[in-house]
This record gives structure tokens, C-alpha cells and sequence, in this order.
């Protein structure tokens, strides 16, 4: 799936309003998250997940 800035920027608000929503689950979920990730085989696939996680935890720190 390839997705614009805006709805990439979009889609990291989002998810940051859900861990924000976690509470104390937060940490928990980034860690479940780049478990997750680390899994995937596919390097390319791997590369823009790890990216887009970032983008949320840097807009998670920042918001």
C-alpha cells in the first residue's frame, strides 16, 4: 500500500490518539509493535514499517 504525506500524516495522528488512549499500555504496544515488525521477512516491508513506527513515536513524544 503506498499512501500520500497527508494520509500518512493522517494515519500517525490516529495512531498516536490510540496509544495516547492506552494509558499505561502504551510502551507495551511499541514494544508489541516492533516485535511484530522484527518478524517480517521481507526487508523492504520491514524498512517502511520501522519507518512509520518512528513517525509515530516521534509524534507521540512531540504531541
Amino acid at each position: 500500500m503506498t499512501l500520500s504525506d497527508d494520509e500518512r500524516h493522517l494515519l500517525v495522528s490516529v495512531v498516536s490518539v490510540w496509544l495516547r488512549r492506552a494509558g499505561g499500555d502504551a510502551g507495551a504496544m511499541m514494544l508489541d509493535a516492533y516485535r511484530q515488525i522484527l518478524s517480517e521477512t521481507e526487508p523492504a516491508v520491514r524498512t517502511v514499517m520501522l519507518e512509520f513506527l518512528e513517525s509515530v513515536r516521534i509524534h507521540y513524544i512531540s504531541s
